[in-house]
């Protein structure tokens, strides 16, 4: 773990590994706050999947993004207090109006409204072989361009009309990606992926880095009943990598500033 700083921290009976760029800025502490509260929550909600009474192991994030779903909707609905939208109409406030704004992205993936903030948040969801040495998927660096600097970006002007009176929006991308062993990894699976979990996450920085650095990244080191076995493969570990964009002031901010 040499250039970036890291910490492990366990909550909740299950264990992380966290790494953040450091601000002062609300609207970055307020983001942090969200992201991280969303991924510590999604784990321990994870953990019904694996259910002994049921004899059945299914967790959603050995899926796609659609079936992440299943985790990140109730988590955020809690953290939120009920203010939280999936599939969220981009278009509603120029609807109301009867006006049409051009280049309509049509729907997000979540909105909510979290500590006086909205949040407008796109998902992507990606696997990664732990043990590489470098991220040779095209796909998930695709993925965490078309969310950041396409879909992100193309609804700044749109975020401008929200109504609700909060002091901004921020737009939040959450890339989940699914570790997994290339091989055969049967025994010590998971002592072996928390020894590499550094070099994996730096690996994962710097590739993506490129396109735009992550500000905050975030392991889950799933405990020896939770780690998957399926097609000679180990999924021993839940990563995400999210980037926190400004605030953005918008109709509804005047109002809570007046």
């Amino acid at each position: 773990c040499t250039c970036m700083k890291y910490r492990h921290s366990k909550i909740d009976s299950q264990s992380f590994l966290f790494s953040a760029k450091e601000s002062n800025e609300e609207y970055y502490r307020v983001a942090y706050e969200l992201t991280k509260k969303l991924f510590v929550g999604m784990s321990k909600h994870a953990l019904a999947f694996n259910s002994k009474k049921y004899n059945f192991y299914e967790p959603p994030f050995l899926f796609r993004e659609r079936q992440l779903d299943t985790l990140i909707m109730p988590v955020l609905n809690s953290l939120c207090k009920g203010l939280a939208f999936a599939e969220y109409p981009m278009t509603r406030n120029s609807r109301k109006k009867g006006l049409e704004i051009e280049d309509s992205q049509g729907r997000i993936d979540y909105w909510c409204i979290y500590k006086d903030y909205s949040f407008v948040i796109e998902v992507k969801h990606s696997y990664d072989n732990f043990a590489t040495s470098s991220t040779n998927d095209e796909r998930l660096l695709q993925r965490w361009r078309t969310m950041n600097i396409v879909q992100l970006d193309n609804i700044k002007n749109e975020i401008k009309h929200f109504e609700e009176r909060t002091k901004g929006v921020i737009r939040l991308g959450l890339h989940f990606i699914t570790s997994h062993s290339g091989t055969k990894l049967k025994e010590n699976v998971r002592e072996t992926f928390i020894s590499q979990e550094c070099e994996m996450l730096t690996r994962l920085y710097v590739d993506l880095k490129g396109i735009t650095p992550p500000d905050f990244m975030s392991v889950w080191e799933l405990d020896d009943d939770m780690v998957c076995y399926d097609n000679d493969r180990a999924y021993p570990g839940l990563i995400v990598m999210a980037k926190f964009f400004k605030d953005i002031k918008h109709k509804g901010s005047k109002d809570y500033y007046e």
